[in-house]
């Protein structure tokens, strides 16, 4: 019994100076002991660890700390721990100190530039088929029409192929989210191509030799036959010359598509 008492008590105190140091620490009043997703976002407190869920930060002695994050890798919930010395914390303490409060409107303001958040979502919803201008995967450039979207995989027809674009690797996108009404410019869209078949139907007849019947009587019948049928394919053709004239006239607009991309452009 003598013993078991004084071992009692050095456990004990080794237990003290083993685990007593350990620390939850708040970074900020800003953002508390945890540190959720929307709170990294906003601060920046960890900017480089893509997919966080929560963090914390421990004291280990007096010059180091223990970060413990809880973070999404490829849908599967990863923790990891990262440290930092004292000079950094005290860094980051003094940049977070310094932000302004997140607030319900500040965090409105900040998720709707975030399109690579719903980027899913907008590919699926965009008007199909449409031209686009693609950027992906270390500065790839794709023009072309986009026609189907199928396991977030784009599908775009250029001039010389079709190009296959994962979701995944895409950064940039410009793009029409609707396509503009512009019916007041229709009846000129089919006076225009008529105008255009006849105009070329009658430049096809000033360079076609004269044509002469039985009786030597030139046979204009056949010009004004070209006439009309240029005019009435150029008709037919309007509802595409409308619908082209149509998607030329709205404009685009470019999103974001990457988080790597949206650290770019805005930090």
């Amino acid at each position: 019994m003598n013993k078991i008492f004084p071992m009692i008590i050095f456990f004990i105190l080794l237990s003290k100076n083993l685990f007593g140091q350990i620390e939850v620490m708040i970074l900020s009043e800003n953002v508390g002991t945890e540190i959720d997703e929307h709170e990294n976002r906003f601060y920046r407190v960890f900017p480089e660890e893509k997919g966080l869920i929560d963090a914390q930060i421990l004291r280990v002695d007096d010059q180091k700390y223990r970060i413990d994050i809880v973070k999404d890798v490829d849908g599967k919930v990863t923790k990891v721990r990262r440290y930092l010395e004292q000079d950094k914390y005290d860094e980051l303490k003094a940049y977070v100190d310094q932000q302004p409060p997140l607030t319900e409107e500040a965090m409105t303001a900040m998720y709707s530039g975030m399109d690579f958040l719903r980027a899913e979502k907008i590919i699926n919803e965009i008007p199909k088929p449409q031209y686009v201008i693609l950027r992906h995967s270390m500065n790839k450039k794709v023009n072309g029409t986009l026609f189907k979207v199928d396991q977030n995989i784009l599908y775009v027809q250029t001039s010389t192929a079709i190009e296959k674009v994962s979701l995944n690797d895409l950064d940039r996108m410009a793009y029409r989210p609707s396509i503009g009404n512009f019916d007041n410019l229709r009846p000129y869209t089919f006076l225009l191509t008529g105008l255009s078949g006849f105009l070329m139907a009658s430049v096809y007849n000033s360079q076609r030799p004269t044509t002469y019947n039985d009786y030597g009587i030139p046979r204009n019948d056949l010009n004004v036959y070209r006439q009309i049928f240029g005019t009435v394919i150029g008709l037919i053709f309007s509802g595409e010359v409308f619908d082209a004239l149509s998607t030329l006239l709205t404009p685009t607009e470019t999103i974001i598509l990457s988080e790597a991309e949206y650290e770019k452009e805005n930090y």
